[in-house]
Order: structure tokens, then C-alpha cells, then sequence
């Protein structure tokens, strides 16, 4: 990544020039797609396009929603001129033939390994599956649910789970009522006891077997087979399909959880009713009457928009489901008779609803999918690819192998190999298109590889390290084409190669030149000299104490002609300068906290005098200032770490211009003005 740092550091200086869009801007001129072709610039046989400059200018200037016709015009040519540059720079690589050298051509494979895997498992795998879980999130289910779950005593034996959930699917599938065979009989007491039925779900909010069974199944049936989960059988049966909806909503609540019995909370609900059918405000009568104090003073309204699936935005939580009921049978600005809850009497109020954006959900079910599911997808995918280009584990011997050694070792133990026998290392474990590899060979590596001794071994752990030995040819020919499947992937290739190419040449022509010159140093400091001063600096002796009486006691004796140092050297709770006598030295006023401190309090304008005690850094010091030196311009090589900075930049600068220079010379290059006036918005 660091072969980009000079380029994008550079773009990044114009994001100053490039001024808010002005309403007169956004109203202008759209560059039409096919006008992304259109050449703007030539540097030597290089033709730059309307498209590479806008997507340069998006990435480096982290303006990705801005058309690069839209910014200022001088903002447009200034970053033509960089852009050029930079693309000046990337030939003179080429043309040095930079891209033959070795470690070059390793940057780049290195680079290309690093990024084509992801690249390739995000567009595979990530992006359909996200594409998918967020068509289903238009839509929230309901569905009933037996759950038969595996003991910690099956020990990998799942008959018993199984058993006890395909008795139940049967009672089911032959007329049994769904409700009443959860009730008795599944292990999820929480929806046990509602007959199985689970809150409205949308996608990536539960259990993803049992998502793919409901959304799979037709409304009112059985899903047609046991749903097998990391956690037990599922029963499921699919009872709602709707569209999901964000619905805004208010309601005012006559309390019985307080001093209110149910009967004058009806009657008071009656009231308010018969106001509402007369046309009263509603925001009013909530403020008035409702004993719900986080919506009262706000008319009643609950604050966020709600879902079915996930609640009140604001805060991830659903309401009770009579409520819910009732609100989703409502109709846009109407409101509700009594409805009943465990809190009192509800008046609900519909007040609009809207249909998610589930593109504004994307990041979240990317992110949720890449942290519960997505290597499990990836390794099935391995696997198919593993199968397809010839790589095969053979399933026998590796159950063979498993039961001989003990599974709770790692490769490391030297004895792990002891009850593997000649026939069992002489069978073939792992096949590729060229070579099988035996049992006794993947023991040996295991048990020779630096990498692999810490291999656990079992199932797992196993399969892993066969991965790890034979997985880089399958990612390489499996991530092969994609430079040609995908155009972007294409150009990201294309830039990790450019900027490798600019790091190298530009290392030979302006880095490894940088070296400090002392007669042009010199040159440089001497007619800004004046510039580099010295700071007021004292010359100190301290004696530091936490004991406030201590330093009060010491002062005295100090003040009665005791010698500070001496008493430093007993005194002072700084152990660093017990032996120094408390001699602190020259310190400036600038930069040391306690020379700032007798500055600022006492400004003193002779040596030898003596301060304190006062309250510093937790404690009390007494200081006595020996020496004052006033500020005078430095000498050449005590400004030399001030101004180097700015020489080394100046020379760099200059290095530069002198490259670009002969670049331009040597390469072409040729604005078609005619192009960008014909593109840009007129400023």
C-alpha cells in the first residue's frame, strides 16, 4: 500500500482548490456516460480520458459523488496538470524498463495475491448473497417453529434430536395441529408456549437455515424437511409473507400499571375518543392525557419509524404484539377504538408509511453477513473449486488416519505418529492434477514444517494445513481471469501497478537524491539566519518535595544562608537528581514546564535568585535560578534541525521540476482544449 502514499498525498493537495458546488452548478451540464471516452489530455503515446481523470479525481480527492465537471475550472486544470505529471512519471518507469526488474515484478505478484482473492470471494460470494439478503428484506415473515436441540452428553450423536423432531414433523404433516404439537413437544420454551410462532422476521435476524426454510416455503405450509442447525432440529412452517413497511406512529396511553384502575382508563379513552371523532387535535389530547412520559410531550408520536421485523429504528425494539396488531391494521392517518395491553388502554395513530431503502441497508448486511456466515460460504466455495480443478481429499483415509492418532494433540507432540503403520501411510490422502500425495507425506510435512507443528490435530485443524500446503495454485488459477472478467478489478491492477512503477523511479530521481548538502544548506539558512533564535533559557537548581511543611522548613534554611544544592541532594524526592545536587541545567522557557511556570509567575532578571515553594507537578519545588540566558540567533549548526525540514523540501521540490521538466521534453504532451471546453461547465 505504501507504493501509493506519494501520489495520493499529492492529489490531496488540491482537495483545497476544489470549492462547494454552487446551485447553479448542480443545475448544469451532465457529462454523458459515453462522453467517459472522450480524450481530455496526451502524455506520449498515452491517451487520458474524461472517465480516468473523473475516477482519479473521486478516489484521491474522496469526492466520489462529484462529477469532475462540476468543480471550478481552475480546480479542473490544476488536476489535469497533476494527473499529468503523475502519468509523466509512470512512462519514465516504463521506459527504464523498471517493470523487468525482479523485485518489481514481486511487488506486483505480491500486490495482485493480496487483493485478487478478496476481490474475487467479495463478487462471488459476498456480493451475491448480500444482493439476495436484501431482496428478501422487502419482505417480513411470520412463522411457527418446533425446536429440538442437541445435548452436550450426545457427543456428536444427534439421534436423539433428530427422532424427537421427525416425530413431530409427522404429527404435522398427517393433520396434527402445528400450535398445539409445539406446545407439548418443543425444547424453545420461550415460543413453546405460543404454539411456536415467532415475532415478523426479516432477513439476517435469525437463525439463516431457518430464514432459507421460510423464505422458500409458500404461506400456510410445512416446510417439507427437518431444518438441521448448529444448535438442533427445526420445524418450521411458514404462516405470514408481507411487504415490509416503516410505519410512523403515535398513541396516547391511559396507564392501569399506576393509580388508574382499567375502568376509568376506559372511560377516559372514551373521552379522548369521542374529542378525536369531533376533530381535536391529537398531538393536544396526548399531551393532555397520556401517561406515557417518553411520547406525551411530543404528541404522542414514538419517536422513529417502525417495523414489523426490527422494531422502532431508534432503538431495536418491538412493541407488544396487540399493539402492533392493531397499529398495522390501521391506514394512514387514522386512529384506533381502545386497544388492551399489559400497560393499559392504548389510542393509536397511524401516521404514514413508507417502503424501506434497502440499499441504505447494505453496509449492515454486509457487515452482519461477513461476521456470522461468510466463512462457512467461503469454504464451501473452496471446496467446489478445490473439486473441480482436481484437488480431492480422500474421505476414507482421512477417517482412517483420525482414528489412529489421538485428536486432542497438535503436530508438535513427537508422538502423535506412533500408531500410523506402514499400510495406512502408504494411502493416498490428497490428490492434485499432477501428484498424489500419501498419508505419510502430509504426516511428514506436518511434523517437519515450521508453519504446521502448531496444527491441531483434528478434523479442523488437518484440513487447514492440507489447505495451507496445496491452496495457492487453486486461488491463483481460480482468481486467473479476473482482469478480463471485470473492468474495474482491471484498473485497480493497473494502478497498484503504476504505483509501484512511481515509487521505483521516483526513489532513483528524487529520494535517494536528498542528501544534505551542507554548502547549499548554508546557502539557504544564511539569508533567513536572523530567523533562528535561541529561546530564554535558565539555568536551574531544584529541590522537589510532596510535603508541603518540608519545603516550607527548607526554604527557611535556605533563606539563612544553607546551600541549595546540598540540601537538594538530601531533600529532593526526584531520585534522578539526588547525585546532581538538583541541578536541572539549562532548560528553556518554551519548552520545559517549570522554567514556563517561574517565567510566567515572576519573570526574574538576575541570577542567583531563589523561588518557592510553589505548587508543581503534585508537590512543592524551591528553585533557584543560577544563570540567564537571553535569546541570540543560532548558530549555523544549531538552526540546522529548524530549517532542514523546509530545505530538504525545497530541494525536493526542486528535483522534481527539474525531472518534470526533461519528462516533458521527452514525452508529449498535449491538452485538447477543445475537448474540455466542449465537457466542463462553464465558469
Amino acid at each position: 500500500m505504501k507504493t501509493f502514499v506519494c501520489l495520493t498525498a499529492a492529489l490531496m493537495a488540491l482537495s483545497a482548490m476544489s470549492a462547494p458546488l454552487t446551485k447553479a452548478q448542480k443545475a448544469g451540464k451532465k457529462v454523458k456516460t459515453s462522453d467517459a471516452d472522450i480524450v481530455l489530455v496526451a502524455v506520449g503515446k498515452e491517451n487520458i480520458t474524461y472517465g480516468e481523470l473523473e475516477r482519479a479525481f473521486q478516489k484521491n480527492m474522496s469526492r466520489r459523488a462529484t462529477r469532475f465537471a462540476e468543480i471550478p475550472r481552475d480546480s479542473v486544470m490544476d488536476f489535469i496538470e497533476l494527473y499529468t505529471r503523475y502519468r509523466l512519471k509512470v512512462q519514465d518507469a516504463f521506459d527504464r524498463k523498471f517493470d523487468q526488474d525482479s523485485a518489481v515484478k514481486t511487488d506486483i505478484g505480491n500486490n495482485r495475491r493480496m487483493l485478487s482473492e478478496t476481490y474475487y470471494f467479495d463478487k462471488k460470494v459476498v456480493d451475491p448473497t448480500v444482493g439476495m439478503l436484501l431482496e428478501r428484506r422487502k419482505r417480513e415473515l411470520q412463522a411457527q417453529i418446533m425446536v429440538f436441540l442437541f445435548q452436550k452428553n450426545d457427543k456428536g450423536d444427534t439421534i436423539r434430536a433428530y427422532n424427537r423432531a421427525k416425530n413431530c414433523f409427522n404429527l404435522v404433516k398427517n393433520g396434527r395441529d402445528f400450535a398445539q404439537v409445539a406446545k407439548d413437544s418443543s425444547e424453545d420454551t420461550e415460543t413453546g408456549r405460543k404454539g411456536g410462532m415467532l415475532p415478523f422476521f426479516t432477513s439476517a435476524r435469525v437463525l439463516r437455515e431457518v430464514e432459507d426454510a421460510a423464505y422458500s416455503s409458500k404461506i400456510g405450509e410445512l416446510y417439507p424437511s427437518l431444518v438441521r442447525t448448529r444448535v438442533g432440529y427445526f420445524v418450521v412452517k411458514l404462516v405470514k409473507n408481507e411487504p415490509r413497511l416503516k410505519v410512523r406512529a403515535s398513541h396516547i396511553l391511559f396507564s392501569t400499571n399506576g393509580k388508574m384502575d382499567s375502568v376509568t382508563a376506559s372511560q377516559k379513552a372514551d373521552s379522548v375518543l369521542a374529542l378525536l371523532k369531533k376533530g381535536a387535535s391529537f398531538e393536544q389530547l396526548a399531551k393532555e392525557n397520556s401517561n406515557d412520559p417518553s411520547t406525551a410531550q411530543k404528541g404522542g408520536y414514538m419517536g422513529a419509524y417502525y417495523t414489523r421485523s426490527e422494531g422502532l429504528e431508534s432503538i431495536r425494539e418491538t412493541v407488544v404484539p396487540e399493539f402492533e396488531r392493531a397499529l398495522f391494521a390501521l391506514k394512514d392517518g387514522t386512529f384506533s377504538d381502545k386497544v388492551w395491553t399489559d400497560f393499559g388502554c392504548h389510542i393509536i395513530r397511524r401516521d404514514s408509511t413508507i417502503i424501506p431503502d434497502v440499499e441504505k441497508e447494505r453496509d449492515f448486511v454486509k457487515k452482519e453477513y461477513k461476521r456470522l456466515f461468510f466463512q462457512a460460504d467461503k469454504e464451501r466455495h473452496l471446496d467446489s473449486v478445490r473439486k473441480a480443478f482436481g484437488y480431492v481429499l480422500n474421505t476414507q483415509s482421512f477417517s482412517s488416519l483420525l482414528r489412529t492418532i489421538d485428536t486432542t494433540k497438535t503436530a508438535s507432540d513427537t508422538t502423535w505418529l506412533k500408531n500410523v503403520g506402514t499400510a495406512l501411510r502408504a494411502l493416498p490422502l490428497y490428490t492434485t492434477p499432477s501428484v498424489k500425495y500419501s498419508v505419510g507425506a502430509i504426516a511428514d510435512s506436518l511434523r517437519s514444517r515450521k508453519d504446521l507443528r502448531g496444527t491441531f490435530l483434528n478434523t479442523a485443524g488437518i484440513k487447514n494445513a492440507i489447505y495451507k500446503m496445496f491452496d495457492q495454485p487453486v486461488i491463483e488459477k481460480m482468481t486467473s481471469g479476473l482482469e478480463n472478467e471485470y473492468a474495474d478489478f482491471a484498473i485497480l491492477m493497473k494502478e497498484f501497478r503504476d504505483g509501484i512503477m512511481l515509487f521505483k523511479v521516483e526513489e532513483n530521481e528524487v529520494w535517494s537524491k536528498l542528501k544534505f548538502d551542507s554548502t547549499q544548506a548554508r546557502q539557504f539558512w544564511e539569508p533567513k539566519k536572523n530567523s533562528y533564535n535561541t529561546d530564554l533559557s535558565y539555568d536551574m537548581t531544584e529541590i522537589y518535595t510532596t510535603n508541603d511543611s518540608l519545603a516550607k522548613s527548607l526554604r527557611k534554611r535556605i533563606d539563612a544562608g544553607e546551600v541549595i544544592g546540598d540540601l537538594a541532594k538530601e531533600f529532593t524526592e526526584r531520585r534522578t537528581l539526588k547525585e546532581k545536587k538538583g541541578a536541572l541545567g539549562l532548560v528553556s522557557t518554551k519548552t520545559n514546564k517549570l522554567a514556563k511556570a517561574i517565567l510566567e509567575q515572576f519573570n526574574p532578571q538576575k541570577s542567583g535568585t531563589t523561588f518557592g515553594p510553589l505548587a508543581h507537578d503534585k508537590g512543592w519545588v524551591i528553585v533557584s535560578v543560577n544563570d540567564i540566558q537571553q535569546p541570540r540567533v543560532k548558530t549555523f549548526q544549531e538552526a540546522i534541525p529548524d530549517f532542514a525540514p523546509a530545505f530538504q523540501d525545497m530541494t525536493q521540490k526542486r528535483l522534481t521540476e527539474e525531472w518534470i521538466k526533461r519528462l516533458k521534453n521527452k514525452f508529449k504532451v498535449a491538452l485538447n482544449q477543445k475537448n474540455i471546453d466542449k465537457l466542463l461547465i462553464k465558469k
